[in-house]
């Protein structure tokens, strides 16, 4: 039987209220962006719960300069990828 998600998040939730209690070990996430703000902090959060991270960016050196503390602190993997994104 499938579970219920039972808490609601807003505008004021971190990616830790999130995550609490959900162990990401064995998981492949894809998450874009990874260079800056949004994109590094919902890797970092998902390194940190387990997952192997694959971040992509446009500007690799950028993104692997953004994301230094992050793969420090990681249980989980971390590699990127260079996308080529429309502008």
């Amino acid at each position: 039987m499938a579970s219920t998600v039972t808490n609601i998040f807003g505008a004021t939730s971190t990616t830790e209220d999130v995550l609490s209690g959900i162990d990401l070990r064995g998981k492949r996430i894809l998450v874009a962006g990874v260079s800056a703000g949004l994109g590094v902090e919902t890797a970092r959060s998902l390194a940190a719960h387990g997952a192997h991270v694959i971040g992509a960016a446009r500007d690799l050196a950028k993104a692997e300069n953004a994301t230094t503390q992050v793969r420090k602190g990681a249980t989980g993997a971390m590699r990127f990828t260079k996308t080529k994104w429309p502008r």
